[in-house]
């Protein structure tokens, strides 16, 4: 009776969100979001403790199919529910462990199936139903968080693009598209340490002279983006994650490097948030 209601889950580098998905319309149930704040450096028992607290809790909330859609990010072994995180900044206890088999222990009967799918890909997959990338026929989308996520889309489907790993001045990409990249900036510019980005972004907001930070990514990403564009001629571009949401300190500047450089496509910002990844993911299954 409940099969078309699928519990979506979006693992960020520094949270979980989760939420009851009505795939049929591509809407969350009324009353089934919750979200909390993860130790991403804590212990293998206390990740999956945070993250199955928060799905236990929607679970709890309606009446469901019992099948769990998770948004991750990589690298992971997606089929098998197998973490290779190491190394950037986020989950790196959980590293050659069987997630799967731990949250279904941890969650216990309630649940039937868990399944876990890239969260840009899910990310973008949201966008292509219910945002404005759903006028163009290639797509490329990327999100902006505690790491940095890529996908583009295939037959209508989106797909993990892996650009967090592409070579990039001398390093790859997940070093100058996430929060960590910002954050050390920071320190290097001012002498001062922020203790996320969140709070680095009011602080611009307010007028600081840290705004050169957004230049210099805008920057760099007009540059990534101008590079690939030759191989992948996508359409349009869109952006997700917390970093995107600081939008007016970066975008204006992002527009005119890819103008300069005759790469013309619109750039959106994602409008429904964490809730694309959510209902990417349950529709995914």
């Amino acid at each position: 009776m409940y099969e078309h209601i699928i519990l979506g889950v979006d693992i960020g580098g520094s949270h979980i969100t989760a939420a009851l998905v009505d795939v049929k319309y591509g809407i969350l149930v009324p009353g089934s979001t919750n979200r909390a704040k993860v130790d991403s450096k804590g212990s293998p028992s206390h990740i999956i403790e945070s993250w199955c607290k928060v799905i236990a809790k929607t679970s709890r909330s309606a009446a469901h199919s019992g099948r769990i859609a998770i948004a991750m990010p990589g690298p992971f072994d997606y089929d098998k529910g197998i973490s290779y995180m190491k190394g950037l900044d986020k989950y790196d206890a959980l590293y050659g462990m069987n997630v799967k088999v731990l949250m279904l222990a941890e969650l216990g009967q309630q649940i039937k199936e868990i399944h876990f799918i890239n969260d840009a890909g899910c990310f973008l997959q949201g966008e292509l139903a219910h945002g404005k990338a759903s006028a163009y026929e290639k797509v490329m989308g990327f999100t902006l968080g505690t790491g940095f996520g890529s996908a583009k889309v295939m037959d209508g489907k989106a797909t993990d693009a892996e650009y967090w790993q592409y070579p990039f001045m001398g390093s790859i990409c997940e070093n100058f598209f996430s929060s960590r990249w910002f954050i050390a900036k920071y320190a290097e510019y001012s002498g001062l340490n922020a203790p996320n980005v969140k709070q680095l972004i009011e602080t611009a907001e307010a007028g600081s002279p840290m705004l050169q930070l957004f230049d210099e990514f805008s920057m760099n990403f007009g540059t990534f983006l101008c590079r690939i564009y030759k191989k992948e001629r996508f359409d349009c571009i869109v952006l997700g994650g917390n970093i995107s949401n600081a939008w007016t300190l970066f975008l204006p500047q992002l527009h005119y490097y890819l103008d300069v450089r005759s790469v013309s496509v619109p750039v959106y910002i994602s409008a429904q948030g964490e809730s694309a990844a959510l209902i990417g993911a349950a529709c995914s299954i």
